[in-house]
């Protein structure tokens, strides 16, 4: 109801004001007014009073204790605090507090905990110290899904990785851009401990695929075709090689040696140590050079003039030689 306000009249006993009925019925419905504000229509409040800027209730029992409602001052243009058609409690920012179907627009969170299913325990959320702000952005996701942890055991799906740093990883399988088998990695023994390093290289030199392993210096390398097929090298071969300017004793781990000298050299050969090894030698020097193999199958020695070459083979007990050779009308190899 508004306010209702009685009329004096222009001039004091003019009689253009309010009758007396008029007026007093005017102040019972102002007091009316005030009474429904403080109490109820009849009986007053006596436990709510009014501060300067506060509203002060003694609570359901008159004692020492009240709740005041305080009301800051404004200082940049009016404000209004609206309360929502609904019955209920409202929340305080540092009472412990369950909130219900609350949406939050914004929030700035600070070490936020969340409970487990049965809520004894909590997923604790802690952050480092920012030199600026981070925006973490959620994909769209297709179904539900996980987060994933570095120190959680998981299954990944899906997921391309763009210049990562990999340490130990188990592979079972490399695929190609159009996710075709390219590279499989069959488990091998539990005692497997030979593995492959591949070196990159500068600029000139060459690439390496090295045979390494913990349980054995010496370590074979097996290339396969399937079935009847081959191992085919679609490119120039070389050999790593050694040069000998002098007499002494070969190295049967490379497989090529070049002798060159230009008088008599004698080559001295160990017995090999793995059957089907190959052992060659080129002489390009003036003068010959006689190879003495360990268990020689053909003789005691080879003899090689300029140009003349001399492939052995060692069958697991010997060596053999492969080839005999002339330059010209001249035997270049001669055996003794």
């Amino acid at each position: 109801m508004a306010r209702e306000i009685l009329n004096n009249g222009t001039l004091a006993n003019d009689n253009t004001g309010d009758t007396l009925r008029a007026a007093t019925t005017k102040i019972n419905n102002n007091f009316r007014e005030v009474y429904m504000i403080l109490g109820d229509s009849s009986t007053p409040t006596t436990t709510i009073t009014l501060g300067a800027s506060s509203i002060i209730s003694e609570g359901s029992n008159s004692d020492d204790y009240e709740t005041t409602l305080t009301f800051a001052n404004t200082t940049s243009s009016d404000k209004t605090i609206t309360l929502p058609d609904l019955t209920g409690t409202v929340s305080l920012i540092t009472a412990t507090e369950t909130l219900t179907n609350k949406t939050l627009t914004s929030p700035v969170l600070t070490t936020p905990q969340i409970n487990d299913t049965s809520a004894n325990h909590q997923y604790v959320v802690a952050v480092s110290e920012l030199a600026a702000d981070r925006t973490v952005t959620l994909p769209l996701l297709g179904a539900a899904d996980e987060f994933v942890f570095k120190d959680h055991t998981v299954t990944m799906t899906n997921k391309t990785l763009t210049s990562p740093v990999l340490t130990t990883p188990k592979v079972a399988q490399i695929n190609d851009t159009n996710g075709n088998e390219a590279i499989t990695l069959p488990a091998s023994s539990g005692s497997s401990k030979n593995f492959f390093t591949l070196k990159n290289a500068d600029s000139g030199d060459a690439l390496e695929i090295v045979a390494n392993g913990a349980n054995t210096a010496d370590i074979d390398i097996s290339l396969k075709g399937s079935g009847a097929g081959a191992v085919n090298f679609g490119t120039k071969m070389s050999m790593s090689l050694e040069t000998l300017t002098s007499s002494g004793d070969a190295n049967d781990r490379i497989p090529l040696t070049l002798l060159n000298n230009g008088g008599a050299t004698a080559i001295d050969l160990v017995a090999g140590t793995k059957s089907g090894q190959m052992k060659k030698f080129i002489n390009i020097g003036a003068g010959v050079s006689t190879i003495t193999p360990a268990n020689f199958a053909n003789g005691t020695t080879v003899a090689l003039a300029q140009y003349a070459v001399a492939e052995l083979l060692w069958t697991g007990a010997v060596w053999v030689l492969c080839n005999q050779a002339t330059v010209g009308t001249v035997p270049a190899l001669t055996v003794a």
